[in-house]
């Protein structure tokens, strides 16, 4: 076991080697890529300015076009869309970015303050300018740069890469996101830790997230299992999500039970037996791996189990066929859908008395109709009430994107372990 820095660190010499050949994108949303012959290096970190606005910048000399790629805040996924930088005489491209909202149904970049938030970018070289959409189109859209290199920003350490994408982020502060902010509170420790897998057979890792105090006494403390969602890993929920700094200021201010946090990567079996054998791997690798290596307090009113989309599908499965072992469990824009592995589970599945005698709270949650889970989300409830499950449901806002997730986790962790 080892435990990684707060902060991911990449060295210019494999920025330059290697990031040219990522292909970068939100979850299923990867781009084309191409070798380029500009080469870009460090400008500078974005500086947030007093206004809210953002300068970015990347030095691309030889470059014929550079844009920003910025993450919306809004949709069925976390999309971007691609801005044109301009150049100066010695190769750097920048852009002043201030769209409040960026991307709302279209292309925009009004003279506005971004609003407080956690943003994903990164920057395209030499692609195909974007096809502007409309000016009030009737659906949320983007436009983004084709072909070229994307690649993340070289000059800054928060980066977070998955499946098929790698973004850098930067914060704006205010009040709106103070409860995702690296305040000045006591912080818990959050590292990488390898485990074996006896579904991989191999080594594989988990970030995990301990509270404050953890390292200076000798209490056994409750802990939340909390999954990602599809294209992703066990490092979105503290880069992505910021999970490490929410239960930070939650502790601070009294709102939650100190807790250990464990994020998994739950990409086990492949995509035709994700459901069957995340279980599994949870079960019989990664709670065991927890529990040898950590104060853990025992039985199931100390264990907690919630994910998001493809990791809200883990969640369930995870619920029926082990009902009774954690008490509180958090289904994030996601469905129980037993038509993808039929031979694993069935409806009857839920009919297990188990099921709501072993379960103190099942905490369901999705965003608007602009979420891709709604509908899903709201025809697993009717299937819940068909067969007497017991759940909480709450309506939320927002599309499937990162930081109506941030908020599930604000709003989720202070109902445990009470």
């Amino acid at each position: 076991m080892f435990l990684s820095k707060k902060r991911t660190r990449l060295t210019v010499a494999l920025l330059l080697c290697a990031m040219l050949a990522l292909v970068l994108g939100p979850s299923g949303m990867a781009t084309a890529s191409a070798p380029a012959s500009p080469m870009a290096a460090p400008a500078s970190a974005p500086v947030v300015n007093p206004d809210g606005t953002i300068t970015f910048s990347l030095k691309v000399p030889g470059a014929t076009h550079v844009y920003l790629n910025l993450q919306n805040m809004v949709g069925a996924s976390p999309a971007y869309n691609s801005y044109p930088m301009t150049a100066d005489a010695s190769g750097v491209w920048s852009i002043k970015l201030g769209p409040t909202v960026p991307g709302l149904r279209g292309w925009t970049n009004p003279p506005a303050p971004l609003a407080p938030d956690w943003y994903g970018y990164g920057f395209n070289i030499d692609g195909t300018p974007p096809v502007i959409p409309p000016a009030n189109p009737t659906v949320f859209t983007t436009a983004t740069a084709s072909g070229g290199v994307n690649i993340p920003d070289p000059a800054n350490r928060d980066i977070w890469s998955g499946a098929t994408s790698a973004w850098s982020y930067v914060f704006v502060p205010g009040p709106a996101a103070d409860f995702i902010a690296d305040a000045a509170v006591p912080h818990g420790v959050w590292g990488t830790v390898r485990y074996f897998s006896n579904v991989e057979q191999t080594e594989r890792q988990m970030q995990v997230y301990t509270p404050p105090g953890y390292g200076k006494d000798n209490r056994r403390y409750p802990v939340l299992y909390i999954m990602h969602g599809t294209g992703g890993n066990d490092t979105d929920w503290p880069v992505n999500m910021r999970a490490n700094y929410i239960m930070d200021n939650l502790i601070a201010k009294g709102m939650v039970v100190p807790m250990i946090v464990v994020m998994p990567d739950g990409n086990v079996g492949g995509s035709l037996h994700y459901l069957r054998d995340f279980p599994e791997e949870l079960m019989g690798s990664i709670i065991p791996a927890v529990e040898e290596n950590f104060r853990t307090a025992p039985g199931p009113k100390n264990r907690a189990l919630a994910g998001l989309s493809r990791g809200g599908r883990w969640t369930m499965a995870t619920l029926v066929k082990y009902p009774g072992y954690f008490a509180y469990v958090g289904v994030l824009a996601a469905n129980y859908d037993v038509t993808t592995e039929p031979d694993v589970y069935t409806v009857e599945m839920l009919d297990n008395p188990a099921i709501n005698k072993g379960t103190k709270l099942l905490w369901i949650t999705v965003g608007d109709k602009t979420d891709i889970s709604y509908d899903r989300t709201h025809a697993m409830l009717a299937l819940l009430d068909e067969h007497g499950v017991n759940y909480t449901f709450v309506q939320g806002t927002g599309g499937h994107v990162w930081g109506v997730w941030r908020q599930n986790l604000y709003d989720f962790a202070p109902l445990l372990f009470k």
